[in-house]
């Protein structure tokens, strides 16, 4: 008797709990209206969107709340984790100017022989450069570089010579195509101003011979890199395309640019010799293809490492050796590294690196580069 009258009081409340429940239900369906049900009437899924005065439930305060208060900003808005990396991107200044300053150790590559270069001998160069950007717009850069080297040469009798020569001014532009929030396709373009001091006389004008050896240094100590603002007596036009890729603190990079090299003057006039003879090209051609990475390890003060490495084909030189006995002239192509360390300190940017071939003319040569370079944002 006892259990029945126990069982009678637990069914009891059971089911006034599950009234009580089904209530609530029918309540809250109520409230939600017939959005919440399939259908196919336009007038109720336009009637069930949340407006911006719709009440929230304990529900939209949760998850699904800040998911619909997302979608109310805009459903094409860009992720989150994306926005942030594209911020992150290394800020561009809509007008700059920089100052590089390159120590070529070794000696001045010169026609000849291979590694046999005994028309020169071992000595330092002082590459200075200056020159600057200015943004057009967000996507056009128009820039501007000037090239002036001072070198110093041993001579037989222990003594050094010395002599200054004027590169090349170059007027560049470069377009960016915006691929995605993290990648760059950077298309450059290159015109010359062809007043490059030299001329390869050695019979009529030692001191203008000089002028050429002191461009020539210069080009070996940047590891071919640049050759578009050594050329004596060129007018040099460079095109190339690359790729440029940031997130976060690790940014990538590569790219190929071909430079050709029209002569304006000039003539190749060497000493009397029996090894060869040398020849001015009408026009030189060089291919550069770069390819570098760099990581930001230190946010404040901003510290990067970085490695550049660059394969250069010297298709055609601006003097063209030929053996008379018939040996293999130099090589044409090198490979040049160049680790860097670089800094941030409000809109001066830092930065130190040393160039160094791997095998190849510049080699045998032993001719190296240090690099420091400053740039300064506006």
């Amino acid at each position: 008797m006892r259990f029945s009258v126990r069982l009678a009081i637990i069914l009891v409340v059971f089911s006034g709990h599950a009234l009580a429940k089904a209530k609530k239900g029918q309540d809250d369906a109520k409230k939600t209206g017939a959005g919440m049900m399939d259908s196919n009437d336009p007038v109720d899924k336009e009637t069930s969107d949340e407006g911006p005065f719709a009440p929230k439930h304990k529900s939209e305060e949760g998850e699904t709340g800040e998911a619909k208060e997302g979608e109310a900003k805009g459903k094409d808005a860009t992720p989150a984790s994306e926005a942030h990396e594209e911020i992150r991107r290394s800020p561009r200044a809509k007008v700059g100017v920089f100052g590089n300053v390159v120590v070529g150790f070794g000696k001045p590559v010169e026609p000849g022989p291979g590694e046999d270069d005994s028309l020169t001998n071992k000595g330092t160069s002082f590459t200075f450069m200056v020159g600057g950007h200015y943004d057009v717009s967000p996507q056009f850069t128009l820039g501007l570089r000037v090239p002036w080297t001072t070198a110093s040469e041993r001579q037989p009798d222990g003594s050094y010579a010395s002599s200054q020569a004027l590169g090349a001014p170059e007027l560049m532009g470069e377009y960016r195509v915006r691929l995605s929030p993290r990648t760059d396709l950077p298309i450059d373009f290159g015109l010359g101003v062809p007043v490059a001091q030299g001329n390869y006389d050695q019979v009529n004008g030692v001191a203008q011979y000089r002028q050429a050896v002191v461009n020539d240094f210069a080009d070996a100590a940047s590891g071919f890199r640049d050759g578009e603002l050594f050329g004596p007596k060129r007018l040099p036009l460079v095109f190339g395309v690359g790729i440029d890729y940031q997130r976060r603190e690790l940014s990538l990079h590569a790219g190929t640019k071909f430079v050709a090299g029209f002569k304006v003057g000039g003539a190749a006039n060497y000493l009397p010799n029996t090894f060869g003879t040398f020849e001015l090209k009408s026009v030189t051609f060089r291919n550069v293809t770069s390819a570098g990475i760099a990581y930001q390890f230190l946010a404040k003060p901003a510290l990067s490492g970085a490695l550049d490495s660059w394969i250069a084909t010297n298709a055609v030189n601006n003097v063209e050796f030929k053996s008379n006995a018939g040996a293999t002239g130099p090589g044409r192509v090198q490979v040049v590294f160049e680790p860097r360390l670089a800094a941030r300190f409000g809109k001066i940017a830092p930065s130190l690196g040393y160039i160094f071939p791997i095998g190849g003319r510049l080699a045998d040569n032993h001719t190296s580069g240090l690099e420091l370079h400053c740039d300064v944002a506006f």
